[in-house]
């Protein structure tokens, strides 16, 4: 049996049923991916998880004495604590051991002859060991690195940071905290590639059971070992990881419509059969059809597979530019003080396809605002080539007619009439009431859906977008790469989704620590080159001074990673090192050689962990 079982579970809210008799299992050690449209009811399987919602129907077993820690994307106030203090209660069990162990060795000070104080005082020690409390300062670093936690958002009061930098805040303090069961809600939607990069590497590591929700397909390729899936108030269990779940999916599909078609098929034979008896109308005739009748009200019908709505967009590009789309020479932007970038040259050719990447504020979106003409540079010259039309979405949408329907918005305009703005609407799944929806109550995946809608007009040849999957669910952001894999303009885009850059990319610009980089081909290809430390073109050559100290950087990362595998090998040994101390507590030969062995596994842990740090401070 399962460490969480979910059985024949019923769930509404004002008379809508959002769950709908599913039934999950979630055994030890795995790593499950709930996925499904927003509003099909991830986040309230979380909540009945973690026994927070209550249900209509059903029964729900959590195996006792699990600790269990729920990222969720809503927070509580936490008044008066820094965002360094938050991380830090995930270590309160091993704080109040250690206070306990303290004040014990305070009383075996005063009285060293009473064994029974003597026997608390290692029994307390041992199990603060045990906690790992001669760990935290390094775990606590690790982790704060690993998801680029800068010492801005540490310092800083929680309760006056953004909902991304809380949400990174209690990331953090759910991974410290090491429970035997991970509920994250979302975990990578603040964080930059690196530290999804990082967070997937820890959860392969990860000593318990994980679920989490995610919209980021790519980790979710890297870190499942199964999918499940919410759909119609259904939920269906797929084994392995994103690539695995769509194969079998398309599978499943294909088997119910054939199972139901042929379903379909006997049935309309049966009743034609019962029909034809009726006709004879003779005593047997009837009742073989009476017979046949009940046959088929017996038959336990498969229901109909169900498509969901698509996104069906009409991306259009009809209007020609010359070879050069856009120029930029000698481009240098920043804000007060800090400088972002300079000196930065760059050249977009017609048709190309390029994703911007970059670390959380290296600069990305000043650059697509300067190509924009929504910011100027400190420096530069810009040429935009001819007959270029381009449309733009930003990242964080807004709307100034706020009051306004979606369709007056789009009857206004783009000057349609009511019926030709439905129409469209319709292309873009709003439909029914949902045209009549305020702007100002529309989700942002709503916005986002009609902001595209009034860009991507006629003769558009040249598409920019800031971050264009961020506020979209999984079929959303394929429906959108449906429409965009048509689009035959020029296309530059900043974007965290490692997916979407291998669908579109041929090209990537990369902004890191104030140098610009080209690199060919998609995110993988960008992999390989960054890996090799070999990028095939620079926009700015950069000085030996800064190519050696780049090569020592990698070299000292590269190191790092080395390390940090090591300690975690040493860790593993010295847990089963103690489990086998417990085993053999009565052999006294045998439990000095093992006592022996654990002492040195620790003497080289120290001293990994001594690198450890010494290479982090680098």
């Amino acid at each position: 049996m399962g460490i969480i079982n979910l059985k024949n579970i019923t769930k509404s809210y004002d008379g809508n049923v959002i769950l709908d008799d599913i039934s999950i299992e979630i055994f030890k050690n795995e790593i499950i991916a709930l996925i499904g449209r927003n509003g099909s009811g991830k986040t309230t399987i979380f909540n009945i998880i973690a026994g927070e919602t209550d249900i209509d129907s059903g029964s729900v077993y959590v195996q006792r004495g699990l600790a269990l820690s729920y990222l969720r994307q809503i927070h509580v106030n936490t008044s008066g604590m820094t965002a360094e203090s938050v991380i830090k209660t995930a270590f309160k069990d091993i704080d109040y051991c250690e206070l306990l162990m303290q004040r014990a060795y305070e009383d075996m000070k005063k009285d060293p002859d009473n064994k029974t104080q003597v026997l608390e005082y290692g029994r307390l020690h041992d199990r603060f060991e045990f906690m790992g409390g001669y760990n935290t300062a390094e775990k606590y670093s690790r982790i704060v690195n690993g998801l680029k936690i800068p010492d801005r958002i540490l310092s800083s009061d929680y309760d006056i940071l953004s909902g991304g930098e809380r949400t990174t805040v209690m990331l953090a303090k759910a991974l410290l905290s090491a429970p035997d069961i991970l509920l994250l809600d979302e975990p990578t939607n603040h964080l930059d590639m690196d530290a999804r990069g990082w967070l997937e590497e820890f959860m392969g590591r990860y000593k318990g059971s994980i679920i989490y929700v995610s919209h980021d397909r790519y980790f979710i390729d890297k870190t499942a070992s199964g999918i499940i899936e919410l759909s119609n108030s259904k939920a269906l269990s797929y084994t392995g990881n994103f690539s695995s779940y769509k194969k079998q999916k398309q599978e499943h599909e294909e088997r119910n419509l054939k199972l139901y078609e042929k379903q379909n098929r006997e049935i309309e034979r049966l009743n034609e059969t019962a029909r034809k008896m009726r006709n004879y109308a003779t005593e047997k005739t009837i009742h073989i059809a009476k017979t046949i009748e009940k046959r088929i009200e017996q038959i336990n019908r498969v229901d109909k597979p169900v498509t969901e709505k698509t996104l069906h967009m009409a991306i259009s590009q009809t209007g020609k530019t010359g070879r050069e789309v856009l120029r930029m020479e000698k481009l240098s932007a920043g804000y007060d003080s800090k400088k972002l970038f300079e000196g930065v040259d760059i050249l977009i050719k017609s048709g190309e396809k390029i994703a911007v990447i970059g670390p959380n504020g290296s600069g990305k979106s000043t650059l697509i605002k300067i190509m924009t003409d929504r910011m100027v540079p400190k420096e530069g010259i810009i040429k935009i080539g001819r007959g270029v039309k381009y449309a733009y979405l930003e990242q964080d949408v807004k709307f100034s007619r706020k009051d306004n329907s979606v369709l007056e918005e789009v009857c206004s305009e783009l000057d349609m009439s009511i019926s030709s703005s439905r129409n469209l609407l319709g292309k873009f799944l709003f439909s029914g009431d949902s045209v009549y929806k305020k702007i100002g109550i529309l989700s942002g995946g709503e916005k986002s859906r009609l902001r595209l809608l009034l860009e991507m007009r006629d003769s558009v040849n040249f598409l920019v977008l800031d971050e264009p999957t961020n506020h979209l669910d999984i079929p959303s952001r394929e429906d959108l790469e449906k429409a965009i894999r048509n689009y035959g303009g020029t296309m530059i885009f900043i974007s965290h989704d490692r997916h979407f850059i291998n669908a579109f990319a041929d090209k990537i610009f990369e902004l890191r620590e104030g140098e610009f980089t080209v690199y060919p081909g998609n995110y993988d290809n960008y992999l390989e080159k960054a890996a090799s430390a070999e990028p095939a073109k620079t926009e700015k050559r950069k000085s030996p001074e800064k190519l050696e100290r780049g090569k020592a950087k990698r070299k000292a990362s590269f190191t790092l990673r080395m390390t940090e595998e090591r300690i975690q090998k040493l860790e593993q040994k010295i847990n089963r090192i103690e489990d086998e101390i417990q085993e053999f507590a009565a052999d006294y030969i045998k439990l000095t050689k093992l006592t022996t062995i654990r002492e040195n596994l620790k003497t080289e842990l120290d001293e990994q962990y001594a690198k450890w740090m010494e290479l982090t401070n680098e």
